[in-house]
């Protein structure tokens, strides 16, 4: 049986390779929204066929829920700042980077997360084609743009590298 201190030295051999994981997954998830927008430009007429180029939908889906998957690991357990956060919700509301990191970025995320699904249902479920096409390109435009809002880019007081080595 692992104790306390054994227990925490695998989390932070675990924290790295995942922290790592996530911040490469996100620039494959932009490239993937991006494709899906610019899919959904494309008019499809026939609402008795799927749309085309339907594997962008489906696998920038797979790689957002991927990318939250990863993310709640780090949110609830591996990330330092987000488990301080947690821990100490004061400390928190006064401290510009742990409350990016224990609110706005698993917020702003979890919302885009919403927002793509909300909008594929919509779209499934729409009477004609040009409504779900609408509801597909509104929908992952809205998603891209919140995640795109929810990085930590350079330059602002909660920078994080773009590239992680």
């Amino acid at each position: 049986m692992l104790d306390r201190n054994q227990l925490k030295l695998n989390l932070q051999r675990v924290y790295t390779p995942i922290l790592l994981f996530h911040s490469w997954l996100r620039w494959i998830t932009l490239l993937l929204a991006v494709g899906a927008t610019l899919n959904a430009i494309r008019k499809d007429t026939d609402l008795s066929r799927k749309p085309p180029g339907r594997q962008w939908d489906t696998f920038f889906m797979m790689a957002l829920d991927i990318q939250v998957i990863a993310g709640l690991m780090l949110y609830f357990r591996l990330s330092p700042f987000s488990t301080a956060g947690l821990n100490h919700l004061g400390l928190a509301m006064q401290d510009p980077a742990l409350f990016f990191w224990t609110f706005v970025h698993a917020g702003v995320m979890f919302s885009a997360n919403v927002v793509i699904r909300v909008g594929r249902v919509l779209a499934i479920n729409a009477k004609t084609s040009e409504a779900r096409r609408l509801y597909r390109l509104g929908a992952f435009a809205l998603t891209t743009v919140v995640i795109i809002a929810g990085i930590p880019w350079p330059g602002s007081s909660i920078a994080r590298p773009l590239f992680r080595y």
